[in-house]
């Protein structure tokens, strides 16, 4: 544990920038600029070089703030991400080994091991997205309930679960998971109160709908979304509805199972129910039940399944995985003993695997974007670039990012050949192409056309930069 967390550190220099960090960036350095969202490097789309109403809110707003403080950078919102990772480690080690806690019988160092030696964390703990926040406000509002109860810490909690919400919409499943939770613990009256703090919170995220045709756009904008994440949402009646949320939940398994990143844990969790559930029940019923009901109310109230949504139930899958484990050291049945050790064995090597990759991505990109891009011309003409390569050149040229053919082409129905795509790059006046190695690598699906167009590149390390020939849409390389 403690060698994965001194590799983690040590791959965080130079390490390559996500699309997700520049998405939302270039989303909070608009707000910052001009009071509202838009993400003008993706154009032509629904509108959402005007105005994007579908948004993290409040996850926008702290990017913005960052912006103002440290200047337009990708550093200062990772690390305000791998911060409130850190204080959340903190909070949640500091109530394990309480003597007196809810969790006294727990062995600190496994449920430790599950939130540090994990392949989501290592990547999205120091990544510019909303989930680490969204999780830790979900699970600072989960120990507010427990114990003996007061208005303070329930409005408290209500509180933290709407703010959840205003990160990111997901954050409802913390909502419903609260209030079913009191009801089962028949408190009634601190469940509704718990709800009107919620709520009250909740709706802060409906203040730039208000005006006249902005709530109108942003059913439009997501419901017209590249990727399906109105699921139930969408549904036309309350019949389809019931049937939308049915389908949904036979799905869910997926998100459990969607890749080797959340396997290990997914499995340790499903192990620990099977095995030891009765005995993981009579002793942290509160825990299970939050857990259950905020998976349920993630598929039905949430978008659509992914594994990076993991994260929300995290500190929860953590906590039984944690219990179970102290419970199997004092257990005498070996064969479930042996699954678990093939688990963690499978955990470890997971976590390996992903520290290599993302050492061998590291890239200066800053330097890499400015370096690249030099040999445009200083003017308003739009250049077409991988999306990291907005830091921090998004101030200076006129960017669109790659995401713009990429959104095109889901709604196209199939990949673009070279000659559609050079037709709806004039069409969006485009004049420059910048292509980095991994679009044209043997392996590369986003677009077929491009590992036979630069196959012969003598240098497969560098960028390569295009100008289109306007009459003949064909390609020059910029040497």
């Amino acid at each position: 544990m403690f060698a994965s967390a001194i590799v983690f550190f040590i791959s965080l220099f130079n390490r390559v920038i996500y699309i997700d960090d520049a998405w939302f960036g270039e989303q909070a350095y608009q707000f910052l600029k001009l009071g509202y969202v838009n993400t003008p490097s993706i154009i032509n789309f629904h509108g959402w070089d005007e105005r994007l109403f579908v948004y993290h809110k409040l996850n926008i707003i702290i990017g913005a703030g960052l912006i103002y403080l440290f200047g337009w950078s990708p550093e200062p919102a990772r690390m305000f991400t791998l911060i409130i990772y850190l204080v959340f480690l903190a909070i949640i080690f500091k109530i394990l080994v309480r003597q007196d806690g809810v969790w006294t019988q727990i062995n600190p160092t496994l449920v430790m091991f599950f939130l540090i030696v994990n392949p989501e964390v290592i990547i999205y703990a120091f990544t510019f997205r909303p989930e680490i926040l969204t999780m830790s406000l979900g699970y600072y509002s989960f120990l507010l309930l427990l114990g003996r109860q007061s208005y303070s810490k329930i409005i408290f909690a209500g509180i933290l679960a709407g703010t959840a919400v205003l990160v990111h919409l997901n954050g409802v499943m913390y909502v419903f998971a609260g209030f079913v939770l009191l009801l089962w613990k028949r408190d009634i009256k601190f469940a509704f109160i718990f709800g009107i703090f919620a709520a009250l919170f909740t709706s802060f995220y409906f203040y730039d709908l208000l005006d006249p045709g902005n709530f109108s756009t942003f059913l439009y904008q997501i419901k017209h979304w590249p990727d399906n994440i109105t699921t139930n949402y969408n549904s036309g009646s309350w019949y389809s509805f019931l049937i939308g949320v049915f389908i949904k939940l036979s799905h869910e398994h997926q998100r459990f199972f969607w890749s080797p990143d959340v396997w290990g844990l997914s499995a340790m969790v499903a192990l620990a129910l099977l095995a030891s559930g009765r005995t993981l029940w009579r002793k942290y019923k509160e825990l299970i039940i939050y857990f259950l009901v905020a998976d349920v109310s993630l598929n039905i109230f949430g978008s659509h399944i992914a594994e990076v949504n993991m994260l929300l139930l995290l500190p929860f899958m953590a906590l039984i995985a944690g219990a179970f484990l102290t419970e199997l050291k004092v257990s005498s049945v070996t064969f479930v003993k042996s699954i678990a050790m093939v688990i963690v064995v499978f955990q470890i090597v997971i976590v390996l695997i992903g520290f290599i990759k993302i050492i061998n991505s590291r890239e200066d990109t800053t330097k890499l974007s400015k370096m690249t891009l030099s040999v445009f011309p200083n003017n308003d003409e739009r250049i077409l670039v991988p999306y990291r390569f907005i830091f921090n050149e998004l101030p200076n040229k006129n960017l669109i990012s790659y995401k713009t053919m990429e959104y095109h082409q889901v709604e196209h129905g199939s990949k673009f050949s070279k000659q559609e795509f050079l037709n709806l790059a004039d069409r969006l006046n485009i004049h420059y192409l910048v292509i980095t190695p991994e679009m044209y690598a043997e392996n590369a699906g986003m677009y077929p056309w491009m590992p036979d167009e630069f196959k012969g590149m003598a240098d497969k390390t560098q960028p390569v930069k295009l100008v289109i020939i306007d009459k003949t849409h064909t390609l020059k390389i910029i040497e």
